[in-house]
């Protein structure tokens, strides 16, 4: 036998491995990580879901909601912030800034809406534009600052375009809110967008130009007023410029002609003042002539001053209308329905 043989070497005993954690912690690691990113990103539709949530509109709130035809975003935010319909104390008490001379028709604070509630037939689509005009508020405030400074060019050339109202009320804005204002005139007030604006408004608004038509509707009867007056007033000041002028003239014939006249008569008393009596009848005629001129200059002067309290009739109804209408827009006016 050999000795020298080896012989198998001891086996240790070992103890267990336990099983790996590593990998379960890098996963739960990443899907952290992206949930953090993707709350991040979505941080404000998430949080506006949220606010959201139990929003029942009353139903003419809904039927202002429906006419706007928002799109799921426009949706999202409009239900954040929970738009009301107020009568004339809550609306004044909610939107308290405003100016009492001032017609204020909504106001967009604390990230919610709040719209005066116009109902009168003769203003169609003055709460759909209104409910439209805070909508885009509320929705400017959301946008990033990128965002902002990519419209801002384009909305600039859409302003640049413009005229009259738009360009009044613009400048009549500090600076550091203009932007933010044209953003919500733009899309609330203008048809016939460049594509770029037509695009981003195209994420809140299914139909954008609808939307423009429910303010052109409302403000047609004020600019037909405006127009109206206007018109008069220059028609008004013609006429009165004409009838100054007419009655100056005529007051003047008529003290050459009372001098005259007198002075026939005198002279008619007056025992061979006049050469003949072919003399005095010739006088006479000429003084009838010349009441018979005054008399048509005297009628023609008269149609003119009824053609101008006629004008004046209208341009003064025009100016009550106008003023119902303003007062039915504001909330610290009485409000006064307009006969039709």
């Amino acid at each position: 036998m050999n000795n020298n043989a080896s012989k198998p070497a001891a086996i240790e005993a070992r103890s267990k491995i336990a099983p790996k954690k590593h990998y379960l912690l890098a996963i739960a690691s990443v899907i952290f990580i992206v949930a953090a990113v993707f709350f991040l990103i979505n941080h404000t539709a998430i949080v506006d879901t949220f606010k959201g949530i139990g929003y029942n509109p009353t139903p003419d709130m809904l039927t202002v909601k429906q006419s706007l035809q928002l799109t799921d975003e426009g949706t999202r935010i409009f239900n954040a912030t929970r738009p009301l319909l107020a009568s004339s104390d809550d609306f004044n008490s909610s939107c308290e800034s405003h100016d009492e001379a001032v017609s204020v028709l909504g106001c967009y604070t604390g990230d919610r809406i709040y719209i005066y509630n116009v109902d009168d037939a003769s203003l169609p689509g003055i709460r759909e534009s209104t409910a439209a005009h805070e909508l885009l508020h509320a929705i400017w405030n959301r946008l990033t600052g990128l965002e902002k400074s990519e419209l801002v060019p384009v909305l600039e050339q859409v302003y640049s375009q413009q005229s009259g109202n738009l360009h009044e009320t613009i400048e009549s804005y500090p600076e550091d809110e203009r932007i933010g204002e044209l953003y919500v005139r733009i899309a609330t007030q203008i048809t016939s967008l460049p594509d770029a604006l037509e695009t981003h408004y195209a994420k809140y608004f299914s139909d954008q130009d609808k939307v423009a038509s429910f303010y052109n509707s409302y403000i047609k009867p004020f600019n037909e007023l405006n127009n109206q007056i206007t018109q008069l007033k220059a028609e008004l000041d013609a006429l009165n410029a004409e009838i100054t002028e007419k009655t100056a003239y005529l007051d003047g014939r008529v003290s050459v002609f009372d001098s005259a006249v007198a002075e026939f008569n005198r002279c008619a008393n007056i025992a061979g003042c006049f050469s003949s009596e072919y003399a005095f009848n010739t006088r006479r005629a000429e003084l009838v002539r010349e009441q018979q001129s005054i008399n048509a200059e005297n009628a023609a002067l008269n149609e003119i001053i009824d053609a101008y309290n006629q004008k004046a009739e209208v341009y003064n109804s025009s100016i009550i209308r106008s003023t119902e209408l303003q007062n039915i827009i504001n909330s610290n006016s009485p409000t006064t329905k307009i006969e039709e």
